[in-house]
């Protein structure tokens, strides 16, 4: 297996950067989601998000309406856990792959970082002849505390 080679740590600076080469314009509410999703892995809902803002700065359907368009950039990702709630989280670079175990009793999220589907699926998708294939996996247990 491909040793992976660490992504170059990602700053608010850089994010601000990427919102400029994505044709994206700086503005208060898409500076505040993005500090939000570095300062803290996430995912995270429109609503979680909305509330680092501080009163009056934009209402939830701006917040909405930015991370569609950070999604649109790829530079943020939806996570769907099977609640009808989408929650985001920033893509830290192209080989950003993970999965998440999640709580059903208290929702915690648990990151895994670590894809052991990734030669099964390839030999699937060699097997149907399949091209640009990608998976989501989420776990959903019940962690330690909720036991």
């Amino acid at each position: 297996m491909a040793k992976k080679t660490k992504a170059p740590e990602l700053t608010l600076e850089s994010l601000l950067e990427s919102l400029k080469s994505n044709g994206l314009k700086l503005t208060p509410p898409r500076k505040i989601i993005l500090g939000t999703l570095l300062k803290s892995h996430g995912p995270f809902s429109a609503e979680e998000i909305y509330k680092n803002f501080a009163k009056k700065t934009c209402d939830l359907a701006t917040v909405y309406r930015n991370l569609t368009h950070l999604e649109n950039a790829k530079m943020i990702r939806r996570c769907d856990f099977g609640d009808g709630v989408a929650r985001y989280e920033l893509i830290h670079s192209d080989h950003d792959h993970h999965h998440h175990l999640i709580c059903k009793g208290c929702k915690k999220v648990e990151i895994l970082d670590l894809c052991e589907m990734e030669n099964l699926l390839n030999l699937y998708v060699k097997k149907y002849d399949f091209k640009n294939v990608t998976h989501i996996l989420e776990l959903f247990g019940t962690c330690p505390n909720c036991q």
